[in-house]
């Protein structure tokens, strides 16, 4: 057995078994490991921006000119995860997640959470997996089409992820393919667009414009049409 170990990202999932799930599964990624990398790339293209400034520095002094301005600080657009994260392609998604949940070494029983990410350019499903057995976390980002967000449910793994898939499908547009009970759960039926959505535009639902259209008629002493009476 392999007991958890501390992660510099803050969360706690044993490295043995990212690597052990890397091996069974060559299509996942160690987000954490490849935010490292990028931002190691990012130094190393700073530190090249300095260098070539301080020769910048040394010529002008040479030739008895001004120093140039230094270069702006830049900061890195880099997602730095709190918790240990990888990123999991949709044809593989179902079969990693019964994994993960099955395999005696990782035994991640209970799902936290579910929902989604807007980048307005792309799409992200995201998972909170726990293990209460080894208390390890670990969070699993799905890319899908964001034109056409559909996804496996995980309900029949995870009894808590039929209210969180609503939810977000809900808000987001995702549809769960398999759900046994796909609607919406905080939004009336009739709700138009899916307000966390990078593209959502606000518009009355019909309930709500004929309520406004009788309280109007109220408000200004009239009776309203008998068709529009609440």
């Amino acid at each position: 057995m392999v007991s958890p170990t501390p992660r510099p990202s803050g969360g706690h999932f044993p490295e043995a078994l990212i690597r052990k799930l890397r091996e069974r599964f060559p299509e996942v990624q160690d987000l954490a490991e490849a935010a490292q990398q990028e931002l190691e790339r990012f130094e190393r293209e700073q530190q090249e921006r300095m260098r070539a400034y301080q020769e910048e520095v040394e010529r002008a002094k040479a030739e008895g000119k001004a120093p140039p301005r230094p270069p702006r600080r830049e900061e890195p657009a880099i997602h730095r995860y709190l918790t240990p994260a990888i990123q999991v392609p949709l044809a593989r998604f179902r079969e990693v997640m019964a994994f993960l949940r099955d395999d005696p070494e990782f035994r991640m029983d209970y799902l936290s959470f579910c929902s989604a990410i807007d980048w307005g350019d792309r799409m992200e499903c995201t998972y909170h997996l726990w293990s209460t057995v080894y208390n390890h976390e670990l969070l699993i980002k799905v890319p899908v089409d964001r034109q056409n967000p559909r996804i496996p449910t995980v309900s029949d793994l995870w009894v808590g992820a039929n209210w969180h898939e609503r939810e977000t499908y809900d808000l987001f547009g995702v549809v769960y393919e398999g759900h046994s009970d796909l609607r919406r759960i905080l939004l009336t039926e009739d709700w138009k667009g899916h307000p966390l959505r990078k593209d959502y535009v606000y518009e009355d639902p019909e309930w709500l414009v004929e309520l406004a259209k009788i309280r109007q008629s109220e408000i200004a002493g009239v009776e309203p049409p008998i068709g529009e009476r609440a």
